[in-house]
């Protein structure tokens, strides 16, 4: 009887979602390091470039909007909120420059599902303490226990499915009205134009980005709520 899940540790047999996924991480951790140097160099007198300051206006709205969720616990949080969200931006938007989607994959969007549901449930252990955390989940009654449960894994595998189901809904949307206006319509070069270099970018960062922000604030919230009452004095 063969194995129920088998794991393929030859990369060459990976799919192109996974390996382009890779390929974004590493990018993103080079421009991270390249650009976190530059910063760090910058002299009170120095002029920072569009990019850095582009950079430094994100970082300190993410930072505020976190502050508002976590408290005196925000920067314990703050570095891989706001890590999932630049990922998933640029993930979602990859087509855009030649690249697959990694959410596009179904086994890329469970990873998400399951790094949601060990990141909220690690904090709330770590830092309100098992039998604590075990008393929340069993409020008001312990006879709530088995359904706070079931609501703890249900809503954070649903977070990542939802990632999967409207990144291909949108794919499929832009298929269709790629279709409709066909070169009967606008001729080859009208059609170019308005698909390639109009629908295509529209269509792709509206769908992508949004959904990133939808998952970053939904794990933003949920995981507030597994850590709140549990700040230090």
């Amino acid at each position: 009887m063969g194995d129920i899940i088998s794991i393929d540790w030859n990369f060459l047999n990976w799919s192109v979602n996974l390996k382009h996924s890779l390929l974004i991480i590493a990018l993103i951790g080079l421009f991270s390091f390249v650009l976190g140097r530059r910063v760090q160099k910058l002299q009170p007198t120095d002029q920072p470039t569009l990019l850095e300051n582009l950079v430094i206006v994100a970082i300190s709205t993410i930072n505020n909007l976190i502050k508002d969720y976590y408290g005196k616990r925000w920067r314990m949080f703050a570095p891989l909120l706001f890590a999932i969200l630049f990922y998933l931006i640029i993930a979602n938007t990859a087509n855009l420059f030649g690249l697959a989607t990694p959410l596009s994959n179904i086994n890329v969007a469970l990873a998400f599902s399951i790094f949601a549901i060990l990141t909220i449930q690690g904090a709330g252990l770590i830092i309100k303490k098992p039998w604590q955390r075990l008393k929340d989940l069993s409020s008001p009654n312990v006879l709530l226990l088995p359904i706070n449960l079931f609501g703890e894994l249900s809503t954070p595998t649903a977070m990542g499915l939802r990632l999967f189901g409207n990144i291909l809904s949108g794919a499929v949307i832009s298929a269709l009205i790629y279709a409709f206006f066909g070169p009967s319509i606008f001729g080859t070069a009208g059609n170019v134009l308005l698909t390639t270099v109009l629908l295509h970018p529209i269509f792709t960062v509206f769908f992508g980005a949004i959904q990133a922000f939808v998952y970053f604030m939904l794990l933003t919230i949920f995981l507030s709520m597994a850590i709140e009452d549990s700040e230090p004095a």
